[in-house]
This record gives structure tokens, sequence and C-alpha cells, in this order.
């Protein structure tokens, strides 16, 4: 624990890209830190703060088909985009978002909390196309949201903290 390279306060998540390096959401150091494949540090991104690339409560981490890296920021309602070497490119405005997957058809799949507690899908250029759910515990429902994930076939799979469940969502 502690806030230099290859240090950890409160790491949320990770994913690998194409290039096979591993991005480490590390939560309470506000940055994502990047391994090479042999686990050595290779480089970090993002502060503290509300500014373009800055975080105030990074949670989850995808990869685009762009090789782009995706990071949702709960606290201020957004979803940053970075290039893979970590530079900023955008901010996705959105309420609350908390998990966040990438399809394989590459549309962009994101779970939120709060009052919404809804899923949305975005179109691979970050428009949303689709969105469903409210707050509740029934088929369709949605009450703490922590991750999400899709098959090849592209099956939604939400994981709830406060319903204790997992809930499987059609492609349809």
């Amino acid at each position: 624990q502690g806030n230099k390279n290859d240090q950890f306060n409160i790491p949320r998540g990770l994913v690998f890209n194409n290039n096979k390096l591993l991005y480490v959401i590390d939560g309470e150091n506000y940055r994502v830190q990047v391994f090479q494949q042999d686990n050595t540090f290779a480089f970090s991104f993002g502060s503290r703060g509300s500014g373009p690339g800055q975080f105030q409560h990074p949670v989850r981490i995808a990869i685009d088909y762009n090789n782009n890296v995706l990071v949702t920021d709960r606290d201020a309602n957004c979803i940053h985009l970075f290039s893979h070497s970590g530079q900023f490119i955008q901010t996705i405005n959105c309420h609350r978002p908390r998990a966040i997957t990438v399809s394989p058809t590459g549309h962009l799949i994101t779970g939120h909390q709060g009052d919404v507690n809804k899923i949305r899908v975005w179109s691979p250029t970050y428009q949303v196309i689709k969105q469903f759910g409210k707050n509740g515990n029934k088929q369709g429902e949605f009450y703490g949201i922590a991750g999400i994930s899709t098959s090849s076939t592209g099956t939604i799979y939400v994981v709830e903290v406060d319903n204790k469940r997992l809930q499987v969502i059609s492609n349809n």
C-alpha cells in the first residue's frame, strides 16, 4: 500500500488491452497504473481533481475496440476516455456510472447506480442507443449495480451488491 509506482491504495478494477498491457485503477491515488506483460510498471495517468482526465471516484475500467481506455468516475458523473498511452481524449457525461464493459459488437455497456439503477447501451461512437431498468428487485430492475459483462452472443450479465444477485439479460 502506498502512492509510489507499483503501489496501490484501494485498487478497484483491471483490464488487459490488445497489446497485453494491464491497466489497474488505483482508486484512492486517483490514477490508472499500467504494467507490462512481465508485471513491471510501465506508466500511470490521471490525478485527483475535476478537470479533463482527472478523477473524483474512479471505479471500473474497460478497453474499447480502438484500444482506448474507458474509466467510470461515479462521483464526477462521467466516463473518461484515454488513448492506450494515457492521453486524455474526452469526457462522456452520464449519471453515476459504476460498471462498464464492451460487447463483442463494439458497443459500450454501462451500469449506473444511485437514483437511476439502469443499464445503458452505447454505440461505438459513445451515443446512448438503448437503456433499460429502474430501481427494484424484480427481473430487469436493479439495486447496487457493481459489475457487468457480456458473452460472445451478446447476453448481458449484471451483478448487484444490494440485491445480492446475478441477473442474466437476453440480447434481445
